[in-house]
Order: C-alpha cells, then structure tokens, then sequence
C-alpha cells in the first residue's frame, strides 16, 4: 500500500492489500492497513524490537518482516501520534446506541456494519477471555458454523450468501468482539478478500478445474477467460485450491489460515 507524507513527494510501500491509500490518516495518505497498525500502536502503547540493524526493508511482500521498523516508517512519512489520542477523544462522546447505522449498499463487507449479524459469544464474554483460547478447537468450531450445507453441494442463495457467510464466521472468532470497532472494521476491509478466496477455494477441492461459489455456480476456466479473470482464476486454482487437496486442508487448518489473515492486515 502506498503512504505518501505530508507534503512531500516522497512514497513509501508500507502495507499493501490494495495498492491504493484510502485517504488521510493521521497527518498522511495511507492506507487502512497502516492506519489501523499505527492506531493500535499508540492506543496499547505498544513497543517492538528489531532483530537486525533498524533498517529493514518496509514494502508490499515484506510488511509484517518488523514491526519495529514499520512503526519508524509511519512516524518517518508524518503520522503523528497525538492525532490518535486526539481521534479517541473526538469519538467518544459523539456514540450513541440508539444512532442507526448508516449502509449504502450490501455488495460489499466493508459497507456493512460488523454488528449486523447475531454471534453466540456476548462482548462480555469475549472480554473476559485470554488469548490463549485462539486455538484449533474454536478456530474449528467457527467453520464448523458456517458450514450449513455440505462442502460441495450447491446453496440457494445468491452471491451475498458469500458475504454473509463471512460475517457469520467472523463473529464467532475469539477475541474479534473485545476488538473496538474501528479496529474490527480495519481488519475486515484489509482482508475480506482473501479470507473469501481461501473459503470458495476450499469449497472447491472437490472440483476439477473450477471454482464453486456460495450460490452453486461452478466457474470453469473458459467462463474465466470470458470474464476477463482468467490470470487470477488460474493462480487461484493452481496455488490455492491444487494445494489444498494436495494437503488434505481439513477445516481445523482452514481455521488458522483464515485466523493468521484476519489478524494480520
């Protein structure tokens, strides 16, 4: 992702599930994965460590090598820290429970409140939980909840089935509701995409050169290349689902995969 300081032409490739900021954050243009990593930072007043000599490399492929390093860059490029304290501050008397949420379309995770869907475990609950309880087990379980019909049976809903099934899966996720909501928004906008193409092409271990949707429609490579998609088809199919019937993934791995996503921006 590209972050560009404040009043510079200077760029530097810091976090990137997109390659585009998002607008300004505290004092720079970045975008939400290193937005939501510097708030984070300051908030928990967190510190870090480098294990090499304070100078490594921060861009795209090598964003998560230091975080030590990566939280230099964010103060090089012009993010200030006061700005996040200042952000705490401004939001929270302005909260009301009884405000609606504001939605402007269904198409997209991001533009849905992460409070739309019901979840067995309360905020308290969650609240009141260790990290160690981010284990196999309820990693497990959490797929095991979205799991409501049988891997490779077609649905009947549409394409949104998709989306929906995300939010169900994400909710049951430890430690995701003690999370406040901005930070869960961040996570969710850096990384939806690739917790769906991990869930569709584990869906999809059960084909031969296709990909099966939430809604049952089965995407050949010839239906690909119509569309335009054939590159990314290709390289889903090939370093993805291949790998994952090569491995025998079962749903307790396809938990982790998609926890170390989600917690991972």
């Amino acid at each position: 992702m590209t972050m560009i300081g404040n009043g510079n032409s200077n760029t530097a490739n810091i976090m990137s599930t997109t390659n585009r900021a998002s607008g300004k954050h505290y004092g720079v243009y970045s975008c939400e994965g290193c937005k939501g990593f510097f708030k984070r930072t300051v908030r928990k007043d967190l510190t870090y460590a480098c294990r090499d000599d304070k100078n490594c490399i921060v861009d795209k492929r090598q964003r998560n090598r230091c975080q030590y390093c990566r939280y230099q860059k964010c103060l090089e490029m012009g993010m200030k820290r006061e700005a996040v304290q200042e952000e705490r501050q401004r939001n929270k008397p302005s909260t009301s429970e009884n405000e609606p949420e504001s939605s402007t379309t269904t198409n997209s995770p991001t533009s849905i409140s992460v409070n739309h869907y019901h979840h067995p475990y309360s905020h308290n609950d969650n609240d009141s939980r260790t990290f160690n309880d981010l284990n196999i087990e309820r990693l497990t379980e959490a797929e095991k909840l979205i799991e409501i019909t049988p891997k490779c049976m077609p649905t009947t809903k549409g394409a949104t089935k998709e989306i929906e099934l995300l939010f169900q899966w994400i909710k049951n996720i430890p430690h995701f509701q003690s999370l406040d909501q901005d930070d869960q928004l961040v996570l969710l906008k850096s990384g939806w995409n690739e917790l769906l193409i991990a869930e569709f092409s584990y869906r999809s271990t059960c084909k031969h050169d296709a990909l099966l949707l939430a809604n049952g429609v089965e995407v050949s490579q010839q239906k690909a290349q119509s569309a335009g998609i054939g590159d990314i088809f290709s390289r889903v199919l090939n370093e993805l689902v291949a790998k994952m019937r090569e491995m025998q993934m079962d749903l307790s791995e396809l938990g982790c995969l998609r926890a170390i996503v989600l917690f991972n921006p």
